[in-house]
């Protein structure tokens, strides 16, 4: 199961999409307290988390979190540049198993899922 934590709606539900085809089973939340709810409670083995969202963006998410002592394996979504600069800042790099890359490269995201799993 992969969860997919994405604001923009079209995208979240052409990756989801795109992912049933192959044979996962994704799950999307498009906003990041529902993503976060489903962190918690879905038993996602896959979070495909993006960086810019309002209310809690992927770093807040990521540092609640460590805070609770919850480990997954999650991939930050961004077209920011700096983001793995950015993690080991505040101290986050060890919550992360990735980083993919806006605008994203379908087949390469789905070789690094199929690594994953």
């Amino acid at each position: 199961r992969i969860l997919i934590i994405d604001d923009d709606v079209e995208f979240c539900e052409g990756l989801a999409e795109a992912f049933r085809n192959e044979g996962f089973m994704p799950i999307c939340a498009f906003d990041s307290m529902k993503g976060m709810e489903l962190i918690k409670n879905d038993g996602a083995k896959i979070v495909l988390l993006d960086y810019k969202m309002p209310v809690l963006t992927g770093l807040d998410i990521l540092k609640k979190l460590k805070q609770e002592g919850i480990r997954k394996r999650i991939f930050i979504i961004s077209g920011r540049p700096s983001i793995e600069e950015l993690l080991q800042q505040e101290d986050l790099s060890d919550m992360v198993s990735g980083y993919i890359s806006k605008p994203l490269d379908y087949e390469k995201l789905l070789g690094i899922i199929k690594e994953t799993i």
